[in-house]
């Protein structure tokens, strides 16, 4: 096993996943016996489709709110959305770059380069859609990246942690959906509160998933977000962020925010 030897002409991430295999194939210790096929995380090793593989998909050591993720009442393809971003895996272009696509790094909303956390937090986009949000939460900052995001949601709105699952995918999503439209259709966002909108229908359609009380208490978080479509209220919101509709439009020109 020591005499392997990898073609050097591999690409590097390809080479890298090679030596990667190498290391764990070393490490496994052949025995005389037939072969035994065992399922890691299922009772007695045996494979079940529902039970054994969400204990998969939410173990600890897959990432920190993976449980969460996958406990959430949305979609499925939002859920894989969600896992997607907490491993770093959904099509940016930082992420296309390294599987060597060979267009511009910057983002389709500011002069930035696009990676996960820029797209969906740090551009002046993204930051006006957290403030409005942060705004009818009572919250006096916004979270920077999607791992702060829980922590962020925690902080604020402690008592509604079931709710969590819900309005952060629901921003992430809208925010992705908005950034598609503009990089497949050429649609020019107008405002960010445009994507507030879209996330506030998501979770408005979400909430047929929840009963009684929670429903209510989600369809007025829901209202209480769409007051601020309302006549002039978004600048009250935007203006502590970025002082004027004439500034945040053109720092979101430039893809700045200081």
């Amino acid at each position: 096993m020591h005499d392997f030897k990898i073609n050097p002409q591999l690409v590097d991430g390809w080479r890298d996943d090679w030596l990667n295999i190498l290391d764990d194939v070393v490490k496994v210790n052949l025995e005389e016996g037939v072969d035994i096929l065992s399922w890691e995380f299922g009772p007695k090793g045996r494979f079940s489709v529902t039970k054994s593989v969400y204990n998969a998909l939410s173990n600890n050591e897959c990432g920190t709110y993976h449980k969460k993720i996958w406990k959430s009442r949305v979609p499925a393809k939002i859920e894989i959305f969600l896992w997607l971003i907490s491993n770093n895996a959904i099509l940016t272009k930082d992420n296309m770059i390294k599987r060597k696509w060979l267009g511009e790094p910057t983002c389709y909303f500011c002069s930035l380069d696009e990676t996960i956390s820029h797209l969906l937090f740090q551009c002046s986009t993204a930051k006006a859609v957290w403030a409005i949000t942060a705004h009818c939460l009572g919250a006096q900052d916004i979270p920077t990246n999607f791992d702060h995001c829980w922590l962020w949601a925690e902080k604020w709105l402690p008592s509604g942690e079931k709710f969590h699952v819900l309005g952060i995918p629901a921003i992430c999503w809208a925010l992705w959906k908005t950034r598609n439209q503009v990089c497949l259709k050429g649609k020019a966002i107008k405002h960010p509160v445009s994507i507030v909108c879209c996330a506030c229908a998501l979770m408005s359609y979400w909430a047929g998933l929840y009963e009684g009380e929670d429903r209510k208490a989600l369809e007025d978080g829901v209202n209480a977000c769409m007051k601020v479509k309302t006549g002039r209220h978004w600048r009250t919101v935007l203006t502590p962020c970025f002082g004027s509709l004439s500034r945040f439009r053109a720092r979101r020109r430039r893809g700045t925010t200081s």
